[in-house]
């Protein structure tokens, strides 16, 4: 009896090990400042179903987040093979299905668009680190949990902000990971 309940135990604990091991992406640390940690997961979403070998269009942002709400990337991207339709997908330790999201206004849709691939994931740790020193002498400042690849005003930049006690602080980068502007708001 005791034989038949250890081959029981033994067998539901490499069963344990097995279905850890398969099938989550799920990211532990912070996807914003941690290296390859943004790349891993964009390299899944460019192998989903629908998008694999497929040229991938970003429409207007691709916030990315980290901290008490976990790790977590928001993209809209122009639907393959079309030039007005967006969907929406997430990313939470793993990629949602594709949601369609309704735009407004009179512009094409494809006018605030870039490609996936022209967008460097590598360089965000590299911002944050560009924002660090940017406030290491305010005192308390902290960079919010919270960075973007946007549209603005006709171009593409990476948007970081930070938080002291006293102020907020907004900077924006080109693609390269190079600062064009620091504020204090």
């Amino acid at each position: 009896m005791k034989m038949k309940k250890f081959l029981v135990m033994l067998v539901m604990l490499v069963g344990v090990f097995a279905m850890t091991g398969c099938g989550s992406s799920s990211l532990v640390g912070n996807i914003i400042k941690d290296e390859g940690s943004l790349v891993k997961i964009m390299d899944e979403f460019k192998n989903l179903d629908g998008l694999k070998g497929k040229e991938i269009l970003i429409f207007q942002d691709v916030n990315m987040y980290t901290g008490e709400t976990g790790n977590r990337v928001v993209i809209n991207i122009l639907k393959p093979g079309t030039d007005d339709e967006v969907d929406n997908y997430e990313y939470r330790g793993g990629w949602s299905k594709a949601r369609p999201v309704q735009l407004s206004g009179s512009g094409k849709a494809i006018d605030n668009c870039i490609p996936l691939e022209q967008l460097d994931f590598a360089k965000i740790p590299q911002v944050y680190k560009s924002m660090e020193a940017q406030i290491k002498d305010i005192e308390g400042a902290k960079i919010d949990d919270y960075m973007s690849f946007r549209f603005w005003q006709g171009k593409w930049d990476i948007s970081v902000s930070a938080k002291s006690p006293r102020a907020k602080y907004f900077a924006d980068f080109d693609l390269d990971g190079n600062l064009k502007k620091f504020k204090k708001n």
